[in-house]
């Protein structure tokens, strides 16, 4: 999993020629200032290049780089984390220069950007275009995958699988692979597909390989105990606890994996299993949930 930001890819094609392919004019005065701006960048010196970019925008309105520069300031304020100006920034470059061949990677960063905001509904319409106008982009897979992930966080469950799975029919090598998997998986739980969840997230590689890898194997357990499949649930939580000790869902697994040694009537186990979870987790919420729980089956 990698957002590629794809530095040398962005850098070679601002320095071959404008965002039109118009020829440049190494001599004249805003190719100067965008190359200055171009090695400021390259240095990951933001906001010195940002200046320069900006400079170049605001004093070359028909700069054969201003779409390059529209784009790239863009992206010093998206490195910087300073998303609302990156949002400004890439929009206004958008509206400008809507054919131009950076329009797809800004769609892409506008989106992102949103994203980070949790302006889950504007980003979805930001990922789309960028896929939309230019399906062979660097970008255009993390695109598709974010397309389906805002789809994910808004709670728009039958968009999400459909982005989500065309991740892999469109992009079969990509990085976000694992990552799509997962919240297919998580996608098609939500509807109650449980069948569907199941394949989906033992196709996320369960070893340290994918950050998703715990994530899966958690829930692959949860599908497999909303199903009453009480063995392959125990055996999904005792191999997360096996493989990943200091998973985010360590006292997840702990408080399932107590509630399914009770439905299978080994209560001791069960209690065991709780005090484990109490003395690792004391200030965990299944602490208590699953306390009732046991007890309220007899344990």
């Amino acid at each position: 999993m990698s957002l590629r930001l794809s530095l040398l890819t962005a850098l070679s094609l601002a320095v071959a020629c404008g965002g039109g392919g118009t020829t440049i004019d190494p001599n004249a005065p805003d190719e100067a200032l965008f190359q200055e701006g171009l090695a400021l960048y390259g240095q990951l010196m933001y906001g010195p290049a940002a200046a320069k970019f900006d400079q170049l925008v605001a004093t070359y309105p028909t700069s054969a780089r201003h779409d390059n520069a529209g784009y790239l300031t863009g992206r010093c304020a998206y490195e910087q984390n300073d998303f609302p100006t990156a949002i400004t920034k890439l929009t206004a470059m958008r509206t400008a220069h809507p054919t131009s061949t950076f329009v797809a990677s800004a769609a892409y960063f506008t989106g992102r950007s949103r994203f980070k905001t949790l302006d889950y509904l504007g980003s979805e319409a930001d990922f789309r275009a960028a896929v939309v106008a230019n399906p062979a982009s660097v970008f255009a897979d993390n695109a598709q995958y974010y397309l389906g992930r805002a789809a994910y966080e808004l709670a728009d469950y039958p968009t999400a699988v459909t982005e989500l799975a065309a991740l892999e029919t469109a992009y079969p090598q990509s990085s976000y692979l694992d990552n799509g998997q997962y919240y297919l998986g998580r996608s098609y739980y939500a509807t109650g597909a449980y069948a569907q969840a199941a394949t989906e997230f033992q196709r996320v590689p369960l070893t340290p390989m994918s950050s998703y890898a715990d994530d899966a194997g958690y829930w692959l357990g949860r599908t497999d105990y909303v199903q009453g499949n009480l063995a392959g649930a125990l055996a999904a939580f005792d191999a997360l606890l096996t493989a990943f000790p200091t998973s985010q869902y360590v006292d997840n697994a702990l408080g399932y994996k107590a509630r399914v040694q009770a439905d299978q009537a080994n209560c001791t186990g069960a209690r065991a299993t709780w005090t484990q979870l109490m003395t690792q987790f004391p200030g965990s919420t299944y602490v208590t949930s699953t306390d009732t729980y046991l007890t309220g089956v007899g344990c």
